[in-house]
């Protein structure tokens, strides 16, 4: 039996929270003034230097703007925001995200996920097909448990695409693809319950065949048809 070790949160992680959940559920607007550091400290019943490292941290996740002498204001976390906006985004949402912010970020996969399957086809090995095999033996083993493990299986899938891009030769597609590693996993997550774990398995069999044959544009179709039906299927939040 294992169990998870339990950590509160600090001072300063709830007042983020708070601070948070204020913009997310549209209690503060983009461009609305904070009060003074001291005000909010003195507001809230906490220290000054929790309220300015939680600031600053929220700043750097992009739900603030930080103006010298000027104060703290509201931001566009869509404009001013990176992959940590919307891993805290997922945090808050417990997992989820609205379906334009997921048709997003698929379509934004899809460019570059098409970029390294356009770089790794013409350069393959039987090496590469062979470990590419075996990611999706594992998955199909994975899948044939009595209780099928949605994470496991949303990881063999983030697998298989990374080793192609990975392969691809582009040094830089790796780092973004890492770079979006927790949320990429919630999306494949979603995609497994979406179609179940079956028929996952047989896209990833179908998307080996384009690319054990040479036709990079027939992989990446697979993948467009797939994301498109997915992302119809959705419901907003």
């Amino acid at each position: 039996m294992r169990f998870q070790t339990i950590v509160a949160p600090t001072i300063t992680e709830l007042f983020e929270r708070q601070i948070q959940g204020m913009i997310l559920s549209g209690q503060v607007e983009p461009g609305e003034k904070l009060p003074t550091e001291a005000e909010l400290a003195e507001n809230m019943h906490i220290s000054k230097s929790a309220v300015h490292a939680g600031i600053k941290n929220l700043e750097r996740i992009g739900f603030l703007r930080v103006s010298p002498r000027h104060g703290v204001y509201i931001a566009d976390w869509a404009e001013c925001g990176n992959v940590d906006t919307l891993i805290s985004i997922l945090k808050y949402r417990d997992g989820k995200l609205d379906k334009a912010t997921t048709a997003s970020l698929l379509q934004t996969r899809n460019a570059i996920e098409g970029l390294a399957v356009r770089l790794f086809v013409p350069k393959r090995t039987d090496d590469d097909i062979a470990a590419l095999r075996t990611i999706i033996r594992d998955f199909r083993q994975a899948a044939q448990q009595p209780r099928a493990d949605v994470d496991t299986l949303a990881e063999l899938a983030c697998s298989f695409h990374r080793y192609i891009c990975f392969k691809s030769g582009n040094n830089v597609v790796p780092l973004i693809v890492n770079g979006f590693h927790d949320v990429n996993i919630v999306l494949w997550a979603q995609w497994v319950r979406s179609v179940g774990p079956r028929a996952a398995g047989d896209v990833l069999e179908d998307f080996l065949y384009f690319v054990t044959q040479g036709d990079a544009e027939g992989a990446i179709a697979l993948f467009g048809t797939n994301t498109d039906e997915f992302v119809s299927r959705l419901v907003d939040a």
